[in-house]
């Protein structure tokens, strides 16, 4: 089963999020697997049997008082499935390292949360030809220090998020096989890979073609339910 996982991020006001939840209750999701991962003010709107719930974020402290985080005791009691980890945005604006992806990941998994964890290249790194390198150390670092269980992998080129530009298929294929291959041979897991930056009902038409990729980690695109309904469409 293919993936559509959509990203909210910090967009969307109550009334917006009341007309896109209303629309997307309306969609025929088919064979898919939708996942929505709204703002966590916004988490107790999406109740629906349609598709699953996902949190763009956790605390990296699991006993610890901490105004402003958000606990997996929390996520759970929404009935949140899913946690995107390790995100660029979080990456480059809020100075997050591994060490707070580690610890996300295993308090996450305190309450049986999957994850989807985030990888990715910046242009000045894929342009010295340091791609593999980069994503084989953010794999390895993280995934050795936690249980390997219930994890995706979004493969997300950070030159190419919002940016509009995306690789070629043929890249985005061989590097998909590169993670798989690293997972499989280090930790013995067959390991689902989404692909994340510039998704749009326009570009997906190509990019499902892609045979080894597991589905997609949506922005932008998926703050309207017609773009997701293009997409899904053409998923299934």
């Amino acid at each position: 089963m293919k993936i559509l996982a959509c990203n909210l991020k910090n967009k969307l006001t109550k009334e917006e999020v009341i007309g896109f939840q209303n629309l997307l209750e309306e969609l025929p999701i088919g064979s898919t697997k939708l996942i929505i991962f709204p703002s966590f003010v916004y988490l107790s709107f999406f109740t629906s049997q349609k598709y699953e719930l996902g949190s763009q974020d956790i605390s990296s402290f699991n006993e610890t008082t901490l105004t402003g985080d958000i606990t997996a005791d929390q996520l759970s009691s929404l009935n949140v499935k899913y946690v995107i980890i390790g995100h660029s945005e979080r990456r480059k604006l809020k100075n997050e390292i591994n060490i707070d992806f580690i610890n996300k990941i295993n308090h996450a998994q305190e309450k049986d949360l999957k994850i989807i964890y985030c990888i990715g290249e910046t242009l000045e790194e894929k342009e010295k030809g340091n791609t593999y390198m980069v994503l084989e150390k953010q794999i390895s670092e993280v995934l050795n220090n936690v249980e390997i269980k219930d994890i995706y992998i979004a493969y997300e080129p950070v030159w190419a998020i919002g940016t509009g530009r995306t690789p070629e298929k043929s890249e985005i294929s061989e590097t998909i096989d590169f993670i798989k291959d690293i997972v499989d041979e280090n930790y013995e897991y067959s390991v689902k890979v989404l692909y994340g930056g510039s998704v749009s009902p326009e570009n997906i038409t190509e990019l499902v073609k892609i045979k080894n990729l597991d589905g997609f980690l949506v922005g932008k695109s998926s703050l309207d339910v017609k773009n997701i309904e293009q997409m899904l469409n053409k998923m299934n």
